[in-house]
């Protein structure tokens, strides 16, 4: 579904680089982590499982993953074009470090949520 999302930036590219709702809607996958937390991991040690079947993670997963794919390809398609021409190849050479940065910071994390759960 990554690759779902990252495909659609060719067809669909809203919100806009100007636009106050890329940020916002970066910023609200946040909600996830807490979804995810609550889905039915075992075992489980201080948590309560509110989302007890398994296509509850599925359908978690797909949209998180959709989400990631679009948002951040808007993200990288857009970035270099929010900078003057000159700086535009080292922003997207920055961008695609804290991207990779991010998500093997995540990855990381993953382990400390795990465990809370």
């Amino acid at each position: 579904m990554d690759w779902a999302g990252r495909s659609l930036t060719a067809v669909c590219m809203w919100p806009g680089k100007d636009s106050i709702w890329l940020p916002v809607l970066v910023g609200l996958r946040v909600v996830f982590i807490p979804l995810f937390m609550l889905c039915n991991v075992q075992p489980r040690h201080y948590l309560p499982v509110l989302f007890a079947h398994d296509a509850w993670y599925i359908i978690f997963m797909i949209f998180f993953s959709f989400s990631n794919g679009y948002l951040a390809s808007l993200c990288m398609c857009f970035g270099p074009k929010k900078v003057p021409q000159h700086e535009a190849e080292t922003a997207g050479a920055i961008m695609a470090f804290f991207l990779s940065l991010g998500l093997a910071l995540g990855a990381a994390v993953s382990f400390a949520f795990r465990a809370m759960i």
